[in-house]
């Protein structure tokens, strides 16, 4: 990976194409977006995967990803909460759906990279139907 660093943002020059960064985002995507992107960007993936396994037919997951920071540490991010719907023609059980779950997080590089330090939390709910 090559990074071009300059006064306003980092550019990565990466293999789908180029990737800004800035903490201004008018001149770029933020890191903190990118961070969270990545845990459930992975994770997302995973779990696709395992319900595929599972045959269930999943029409889409949509995620929604809560954080917490601690201003007097550098602003780090301590805590993250990752709730994954998934819209399948059909629903698992509430027990199903968190051994799903606990499995996503295993089987995700991005999440076992961080777990130690910050507390990340992750459900998964069914909608029982395809919407």
């Amino acid at each position: 990976m090559k990074f071009i660093i300059n006064n306003d943002n980092t550019t990565a020059e990466l293999g789908y194409g180029k990737l800004p960064v800035s903490p201004n985002d008018q001149a770029g995507y933020r890191p903190l977006e990118l961070f969270v992107s990545s845990l459930a960007g992975c994770s997302g993936t995973v779990l696709w995967n395992i319900l595929q396994k599972k045959r269930l037919g999943v029409e889409r997951i949509e995620a929604e990803v809560s954080v917490s920071r601690i201003p007097e540490e550098a602003n780090r991010i301590n805590k993250l909460a990752i709730s994954a719907e998934v819209h399948a023609d059909q629903a698992l059980s509430e027990a199903q759906a968190v051994k799903v779950a606990e499995l996503t997080v295993k089987n995700c590089g991005m999440i076992q990279s961080v777990i130690g330090s910050i507390d990340i939390s992750y459900e998964v709910t069914f909608t029982g139907d395809s919407d």
